[in-house]
Parts: structure tokens; sequence; C-alpha cells
């Protein structure tokens, strides 16, 4: 079941079999759920801040996936950040933030993980120590973090989006077009509830 929150934190759209969403008609078929009870909401939205939460129909839990597609190509507002909080585990059930870049130049991006940030807005369990690693589609590592003032602090500050907290982790790189995987892990082997995020910075 998935419901999208504008930044008043007001529901504009839910959606739970995507087959019931009017517009789905118009999206290329490759972007589809495979299965009639997964979900998608289709919308145009002005520029500004949106959440999409995702839950289980009648309370029920599991691992699961949410996307966001930008299917406007022409010039205009863009998709210029998104994140997702969740409880990283261990082994198989650490966090996951997916994204890729398009086109035919590079990108710069900031990849960041907070965690005792999440503390100072009332999340209870939050990860105490977080710690990042990207890597491209065939699964090779490309940068990681532990500490954010620990590697590349000067060009990380400049981005103005550097971790509130000194134990939280960020990365900055100059990307090719591709796939890429942010993996959130809990130094030691410690879990708890984190936010991690991806910023494109030109």
């Amino acid at each position: 079941m998935l419901e999208l929150h504008d930044s008043t934190r007001a529901v504009i759209a839910t959606n739970d079999d995507w087959g019931s969403d009017v517009y789905f008609a118009s999206v290329p078929a490759d972007l589809r759920p495979p299965n009639n009870l997964e979900s998608a909401i289709v919308t145009f939205l002005a520029p500004g801040s949106y959440t999409a939460i995702i839950r289980g129909v009648n309370n029920t839990t599991g691992v699961a996936l949410v996307e966001v597609y930008d299917l406007d190509t022409a010039a205009g507002p863009m998709l210029s950040n998104i994140s997702s909080r969740g409880l990283v585990q261990t082994c198989g059930d650490v966090m996951i933030g997916g994204f890729v870049v398009q086109g035919s130049t590079t990108e710069k991006v900031l990849v960041r993980a907070l965690g005792p940030t999440l503390a100072n807005f009332g999340v209870i369990g939050n990860l105490a120590d977080p710690t990042l690693e990207l890597r491209d589609v065939n699964g090779n590592l490309v940068d990681s973090n532990d500490n954010w003032k620990s590697t590349n602090q000067a060009a990380i500050m400049a981005t103005g989006f550097q971790p509130p907290n000194d134990l939280e982790s960020a990365i900055v790189r100059v990307l090719n077009a591709g796939n890429y995987t942010a993996l959130l892990r809990g130094v030691n082997g410690t879990t708890g509830v984190a936010l991690v995020e991806v910023y494109v910075l030109q």
C-alpha cells in the first residue's frame, strides 16, 4: 500500500493494487510493477518536498522496495534528492539505496547516511554509528566512508549537505552514467533506524 504526502504531510495520492491507477496506462511497460498486488502512483508534482510511505495491507510486514522515476525529460523541474528511512540490520538485511545516473555526461552526487541525527527528530532506536559503501552495477566498490570528516571533508562541506554528526557518513563522487547502490551498515554489526540520501549536485 503506497501513500504520497506533500511537505505539509497531507496525503495527495494513494494506491493499493497498481492496476487501479487511471494514469498508469501512459507509463512504459518496463516500469509497471510485475505483480498486480504491488503499488504505483503516477502524478504531476510542483517543485517541493514529497514523501512516499509504503505499508503492508492489514498491517502485514516484510521487506519491500520503493522507487521514484522522473518521467518528464523536458527542461524544467527535476528530481534533485531522494532519501529513504528504514531499519538497518545485518548480513542481507542492511539498508540499500539504489539510483541511476542517466545521460551522456557525468553527474556529481553526494550520498550520505544519517543515524545519530534522527534522535533529534524523535526517532527511537536510531543507528548509533553508520558506515556507507557505494557500489556500481557489477558490485564493485566505488567508494566508502565511515565518519564523514575522515575522507574528503572539504569537498563534502563545500556541498552544504555535510552530516550534522561526526559519526555519520558521506561520499562525494563524479559518476558516469549507470546504476549504483548505496549500502548502509552499522559499525561492528550494530543495528537501528537510519536514513540514506542521494543529492544531485550538478
